[in-house]
């Protein structure tokens, strides 16, 4: 089921599958898809009798595009909006996949009880360590976007981008037969909102600090072939969690839970059970 909620200045999107008998989870996907990067994970813990919500960030999949500057901490607002709403005191975990998991830290910092357990995949803690090399390519393509007038131009500039992106997320084998979907959902973050927020996450802040006081039972795990975080900064995760562990895929990519969901669920479904 996908329910579009309004949280305020515009709406999010939010696939909603399981009865939540074992209680309650938020995933949150990472920059530039959308919730679908979550279709196996989601799948399986809804059998297993949990609910699963999985919203589409705003300027991603079926979200509005609301076109407005936005910094990393206005996303997390964004989704306590969301939670308030659904009206869900306490979930049993919520956890995310690059710019998800920075959001779910975020989450903790300000709230350390509003889930029991924290998972995060693919992510960081601290600044963007690829901020010199990706902000020139978002401040180019958002200057393209507000100066060009010609749809055919822009269009072409969106669908490199879009490519480049799903490139960087999986690898080469998985993308011959999955390259053209995920372009498809790249291009729905496509366009100035999009940009806005691909420009919050490079120039996030660092809250290396801060995870530090995160007690709650952390489920680190990180793609030994991530080309856009290198896996360094899920160990820097790790050793400021003190109730954390870290799980790295071998030659698994940065978008890693597509291509083995079932050594993904797997590891979820262990931490979940855990006490």
């Amino acid at each position: 089921m996908v329910e579009k909620i309004n949280i305020g200045d515009f709406s999010l999107s939010v696939k909603i599958e399981g009865e939540g008998k074992r209680g309650n989870i938020m995933l949150i996907h990472c920059l530039g898809l959308s919730n679908r990067v979550f279709d196996h994970q989601i799948e399986f813990l809804a059998s297993e009798g949990y609910k699963v919500f999985a919203p589409d960030v705003r300027c991603h999949g079926d979200s509005d595009k609301p076109e407005l500057e936005c910094s990393i901490w206005d996303l997390v607002d964004d989704i306590e909006k969301l939670i308030s709403k659904l009206g869900i005191n306490r979930f049993l975990a919520i956890g995310g996949i690059s710019m998800g998991g920075m959001i779910s830290m975020r989450l903790f910092i300000r709230n350390k009880d509003i889930a029991d357990k924290l998972i995060l995949m693919g992510t960081s803690a601290d600044e963007d360590p690829g901020k010199e090399r990706y902000a020139p390519m978002i401040n180019n393509l958002l200057e393209i976007v507000q100066k060009e007038k010609d749809e055919k131009v822009l269009e072409e500039n969106f669908r490199n981008s879009a490519e480049y992106l799903v490139r960087l997320c999986f690898s080469q084998s998985y993308l011959e037969k999955n390259f053209d979907f995920w372009v498809s959902q790249a291009l729905k973050s496509q366009g100035k909102g999009g940009i806005y927020v691909a420009k919050a996450v490079i120039e996030r802040d660092s809250v290396l600090d801060q995870i530090k006081n995160i007690d709650k039972p952390t489920l680190i795990m990180a793609g030994e072939q991530d080309l856009a975080v290198p896996v360094k900064e899920s160990y820097k995760i790790k050793e400021r969690i003190k109730n954390s562990r870290l799980v790295i895929f071998e030659n698994a990519p940065h978008i890693f839970t597509p291509e083995i969901p079932h050594r993904v669920n797997e590891e979820i479904y262990k931490f979940l059970v855990e006490n």
